[in-house]
Order: C-alpha cells, then sequence, then structure tokens
C-alpha cells in the first residue's frame, strides 16, 4: 500500500499506491518501517488518490511535501502532526471535501496554493507560530467564512482570499 525511502533519519513515504483502489477510502500511515521511524511524506505521495476519505498521519511525521495530498476530493480530515513546521505549497490544493482545518501550534510557513480550491472548506484555525502565507494558499474556496489570523506581524502574499467570497471582512484577529 506504501512505498518508502530511507532518508536521513528514517523513512520518507513516497507513494501511497493503492489510489486507484476504491475500496480503500481511510488509511493510517505506520509510524515506523523497517524499525525505523516514518519521518517525511514525499512530494505527491497521495496525488490524486480520490477515493480517500481520511488519513491518519503518526506524530513522527516532521515533513510534508509538495502536492503530498493534491487531488484528494474526497479527502475530509486530516491531522498535522505537531512536528510539522512548514505546510509545503500545493499540500492540500483540491482537496474539495475539506470543510475544516486546524493547523497545529509549531507551524511557521504555509506555502503558495497549499489549500487553494478546498471548495467545501469553511474553517481554517491558523496558530499562533504562523509567520508566512504564501500566494493564493487559501483562494479559490468559495464556501471559506472563517479565518483566524493571529494579531501579530505575518508576512502575507498576494490573493491569499481570491475567490472567497463567503470570508469578506470575518478575519479573526484583523482589523
Amino acid at each position: 500500500m506504501f512505498q518508502f525511502e530511507e532518508n536521513e533519519i528514517g523513512y520518507t513515504l513516497t507513494e501511497y499506491t493503492a489510489k486507484d483502489d476504491a475500496a480503500v477510502t481511510s488509511v493510517k500511515i505506520p509510524s515506523v518501517y523497517q524499525g525505523e521511524p516514518v519521518t517525511c511524506i514525499g512530494d505527491c505521495a497521495f496525488l490524486y488518490a480520490v477515493y480517500l476519505t481520511s488519513v491518519i498521519i503518526p506524530d513522527s511525521v516532521t515533513e510534508i511535501g509538495a502536492e503530498a495530498f493534491s487531488g484528494c476530493k474526497e479527502l475530509r480530515s486530516i491531522n498535522i502532526p505537531s512536528g510539522v513546521t512548514e505546510i509545503a505549497p500545493e499540500t492540500f490544493s483540491a482537496c474539495s471535501s475539506l470543510e475544516r482545518v486546524e493547523i497545529p501550534e509549531g507551524v511557521t510557513d504555509i506555502g503558495e496554493y497549499a489549500f487553494n480550491s478546498c471548495r467545501l472548506l469553511k474553517t481554517v484555525i491558523l496558530p499562533e507560530s504562523i509567520a508566512f502565507i504564501g500566494s493564493r494558499a487559501f483562494s479559490n474556496n468559495p464556501n471559506l467564512e472563517s479565518i483566524n489570523l493571529p494579531d501579530k506581524e505575518i508576512e502575507l502574499e498576494d490573493n491569499l482570499f481570491a475567490d472567497c467570497p463567503k470570508l469578506g471582512e470575518d478575519i479573526i484577529g484583523r482589523k
């Protein structure tokens, strides 16, 4: 179901091999592979796994690559482990069934297009640790109603909330 490659501190999950299996809708990523921790989900590892509705990521994971879950259109829930410090570009782009995202304390950066086109996304909870949000990170989310931006200096790139008509002025923490 998974392919792994060794990295400096454990293993990277490089590919989810059951992408086309409609019978598999929920997966739990193992925390250990061949006696070593699974520390990373590689770029595009779950790209277009269209039947997945939930993924459980172990706390051993500290890095999630670009486009790791992009196009997982049925994904409804995802946990981001507390050891992750960055949401890479397009990580959850086009996960059109996600409704709520809570990003854990410790995440400092959200890459461009990270949550772009998550059509059912309504609520985003950001941590106090956030310092940078890339271009169009939350764009094209027509149902986004609420996002809390901590009341502190944050580097915000352009068009963060483009095509988010329900968001309006309801950005908690900003005046």
